[in-house]
């Protein structure tokens, strides 16, 4: 899971030989001692499609080398063959810059001598950021899209690099049902440290708590677990805004960003043993209750997700979920409380996942 970044450096360096390298070297009669290129890029670390600047200078033994003809060269990637991009002339210090090249990927570059072809400058390397998914302007368009809803609300989303934003971060939300996904967690967590598997029973109570929500499951996984394991989730997920509602789980305080931070951890926290069934529950919810946030970002990602509502009591609508494609994993949580109705709470959250994801018209 998890945002990516590719190494590149300086893949090889090369200096100005000193006066004793120089003059150690051996020099075949009537060849000129070699020249040296020196060669830089700039910036080395970039988002993709941004230009790179390769610049450096020529120089002899007398010193620069003015007006030679120098060639630049990038990584094709096949082999380690390089190809030929653009030329420029030394200047008269012995200075030299090519126009700026646009980085799509990782790329090498190397500049060479025309006037003397086995004469080549040091590799060097031009990193490629991954840019943040979602974007800073997608985050914003959400939170414009929020702002005209009904009701109270809030989102956060942890994006690809492990970043928090969204609006009313901190603000609290009953979870409802959203809570059964900390259940799960809890329940997990207590077989690996009693060392123990997952039998029929185990899964005759988590299957329905997570599959349609079921709610006296939920009540026997926290009888089972106890509160003390639902606060250690929270703890170890960092949910700073958490506060345990007791028998009544289905009042138990969140935070969007809470959440979030809980969904996009959740490889550190289930048991590596179980965690091939959790994802497994995780995203196979029963389909009258996969609206929201799986509802726009199928079939592009992976949802793994958990929804609560109480409609009728608060108006309120929570969903939270983690998503997955090759590449990126972000996690997002959207609550909202006062809702004019069920239906109008889905359609905020489906909103703003939609700008997240691009979607919107």
């Amino acid at each position: 899971m998890r945002h990516v970044w590719i190494w590149v450096g300086v893949l090889a360096s090369c200096a100005l030989l000193s006066s004793r390298a120089q003059a150690a070297a051996p020099v075949l009669a009537g060849v000129a001692p070699a020249e040296t290129i020196t060669t830089s890029a700039t910036p080395t670390r970039l988002v993709a499609g941004h230009r790179t600047t390769i610049s450096g200078t020529l120089l002899g033994p007398a010193g620069p080398v003015a007006g030679d003809p120098l060639e630049l060269q990038l990584d094709a990637g096949r082999d380690g063959r390089f190809i030929n991009v653009s030329h420029t002339v030394t200047g008269a210090d012995g200075s030299y810059s090519f126009t700026a090249v646009r980085v799509y990927r990782d790329t090498r570059f190397r500049v060479a001598d025309l006037e003397a072809p086995a004469l080549t400058g040091p590799t060097v390397a031009v990193r490629v950021e991954a840019p943040l998914y979602p974007s800073s302007e997608r985050v914003r368009a959400a939170a414009s899209y929020l702002a005209g809803r009904a009701g109270t609300k809030a989102f956060a989303v942890v994006n690809d690099h492990g970043g928090l934003a969204g609006v009313n971060l901190h603000r609290r939300f009953h979870s409802a049902s959203v809570v059964k996904s900390m259940l799960l967690v809890a329940y997990l967590q207590m077989l690996a440290r009693r060392h123990r598997s997952l039998n029929s029973a185990g899964r005759a109570l988590l299957y329905p708590m997570i599959h349609s929500s079921d709610n006296e499951a939920a009540s026997a996984v926290l009888a089972i677990v106890g509160e003390e394991a639902l606060d250690r989730v929270a703890r170890e997920a960092h949910m700073v805004d958490y506060s345990p509602g007791g028998a009544f789980w289905g009042f138990t305080e969140v935070s969007a960003a809470d959440l979030a931070r809980f969904f996009f951890g959740q490889e550190a926290l289930i048991p590596r043993r179980f965690d091939g069934y959790a994802r497994w529950l995780l995203s196979t919810i029963e389909p009258s209750e996969s609206w929201g946030i799986p509802a726009v970002a199928r079939p592009e990602f992976q949802v793994f997700f958990k929804g609560g509502w109480l409609p009728e009591v608060e108006g309120l609508v929570n969903q939270v979920a983690r998503l997955e494609r090759p590449g990126i994993v972000f996690a997002l949580a959207v609550l909202t409380t006062h809702d004019p109705s069920m239906a109008y709470g889905e359609q905020t959250i489906e909103g703003v996942t939609a700008r997240l994801l691009g979607r919107a018209g």
